[in-house]
């Protein structure tokens, strides 16, 4: 399977050998290092560095016991990872030194690194929340995102959540998905105001935190990824959500092997990509690249 990169100028894959497929993709967020980690089906995860487009290398791979479900760059140096053998784990690039940063009693799914707090957020907390309490509670997490001091987590039953990194006891908001169906995917803007959020059913929904009534009147959600038929109209879960690092725009992909562009504020779309040769499961826009 292929990770497929993107550029301004070029395109090209990276070839993943894998037999079971990729969980996640992420850039390292350090503008002076192109690092990319991808997780797999397979039990690893490969950090590989992208500096030179067209001419990728293999920078480091390390391995859990099972599937790795989800990958966040800590820093250019450290990578965290978690997924069915319930550890969460990180490994040091330069040392090759793998250390596990906390078990839990489920498969950890969702994994994102809060650079405010300098903590590892997983869909069942981080180490000051009970795992078992939190499933028990609210369900099991199909999409997790961090901006700033908030984390935003969608489970099931159509629920999402809102919480203060700072204190992750109870959740600041308790929502109902404006969407009819499952959750797939969760991304914060990065001005900190608002977050998007997919459904399997082809919608995405724009939210905003701010409670205020004149605020969610600004609130909306709309069909994608859809493909219309002479009788019926096939509908394609939106599976992946990136926001644009500079102009504030955002792209969704979904199992139509479709990514298209839009402007939230001005609700259109912007352009849509040519039709890749799989469906899109991860999108991630690289700064130094745009």
């Amino acid at each position: 399977m292929n990770a497929h990169y993107v550029a301004s100028a070029n395109e090209f894959p990276i070839n993943i050998k894998t037999a079971y497929g990729i969980s996640k993709i992420q850039f390292s967020n350090d503008v002076t290092r192109r690092l990319i980690a991808i997780s797999t089906w397979d039990g690893f995860v490969r950090i590989v560095d992208v500096t030179n487009p067209g001419s990728p290398q293999d920078m480091r791979t390390y391995y859990h016991s099972k599937s790795v479900l989800s990958c966040a760059f800590i820093d250019s140096t450290k990578v965290v990872s978690g997924g069915l053998d319930e550890v969460v784990k990180v490994c040091d690039l330069e040392s090759a030194r793998e250390t596990v940063m906390g078990q839990h009693s489920n498969a950890v799914r969702c994994l994102e690194f809060c650079n405010t707090m300098r903590v590892a957020v997983s869909d069942l907390g981080y180490s000051c929340l009970n795992a078992c309490q939190f499933t028990r509670l609210w369900g099991k997490v199909y999409a997790l995102d961090v901006i700033d001091n908030r984390a935003v987590v969608g489970t099931k039953d159509r629920r999402v959540l809102v919480w203060d990194v700072r204190s992750m006891k109870t959740p600041l908001q308790v929502r109902e998905s404006p969407l009819k169906f499952q959750t797939r995917c969760i991304k914060c803007f990065p001005s900190g105001e608002a977050f998007v959020l997919s459904s399997i059913e082809g919608r995405v929904a724009v939210e905003y935190f701010d409670m205020d009534p004149e605020v969610q009147k600004g609130k909306y959600a709309f069909k994608c990824h859809r493909v219309k038929e002479e009788v019926n109209e096939l509908i394609y879960p939106v599976n992946a959500i990136a926001f644009h690092p500079i102009h504030r725009t955002f792209a969704t992909g979904g199992s139509d092997a479709i990514v298209n562009m839009w402007d939230p504020f001005n609700r259109k779309r912007l352009c849509q990509f040519r039709r890749f040769a799989i469906f899109k499961n991860f999108l991630k826009f690289f700064k130094e690249f745009w």
